[in-house]
């Protein structure tokens, strides 16, 4: 259902005039996140807990988008994936949210990792030389405006929020490691074809 309203609201707009036929698929992923990120607001909403829906969402899409992690293979299981990942990470920190001591440990040392591996590639997006040092260069640059943000959060003693970073930061990384895991299976079996 999301995935043909994405269509219908993409085909609405080019023919309404707003965008050419070429930049379909494009805005009919737009559109797709738009919805993601509607519902996952919404639920924020129901748990009340929107500033840390904010921060989560800024931090986690920046860091995916540029580190790379696992990509599914169709709209629906990456749909239902990213709002239960999304979902969970708000309600664990709630409920289990690390000592700061611990929340630091896990962003230091994830963080690292992090940097370490990316970016990860996936099968339908394989990355050159040059777009690999850009990807490794903006998540550099992340995980620096990260660490101000839970430093800043420290100071102030939000220490909710620095173990929502910790969640946040451990969750790329895990994508990360299942994406590189999923990559070398479906290459090899491309090779075998």
């Amino acid at each position: 259902m999301m995935k043909q309203l994405s269509e219908k609201l993409t085909q609405f707009v080019i023919d309404s005039g707003a965008i050419s036929k070429e930049s379909y698929a494009v805005y009919q992923y737009g559109f797709q996140i738009g919805l993601e990120m509607l519902t996952c607001s919404g639920i924020a909403v129901y748990l009340h807990m929107i500033p840390e829906f904010i921060a989560l969402t800024v931090f986690f899409m920046l860091l995916r988008s540029f580190a790379g992690g696992v990509h599914l293979n169709s709209f629906w299981k990456c749909f239902i994936c990213s709002v239960m990942v999304q979902t969970s990470i708000l309600v664990f920190n709630d409920l289990f949210a690390f000592s700061l001591r611990n929340a630091w440990g896990i962003i230091i040392v994830s963080s690292v990792l992090i940097l370490w591996i990316s970016p990860v590639q996936n099968i339908n997006r394989e990355l050159d030389n040059d777009e690999k040092a850009y990807g490794k260069k903006m998540v550099v640059k992340i995980v620096i405006v990260l660490f101000a943000f839970a430093g800043g959060c420290s100071l102030i003693h939000i220490n909710g929020m620095v173990s929502l970073m910790a969640f946040t930061v451990l969750t790329v990384l895990v994508s990360q490691y299942v994406g590189i895991v999923k990559y070398k299976i479906e290459k090899n079996m491309r090779v075998r074809k």
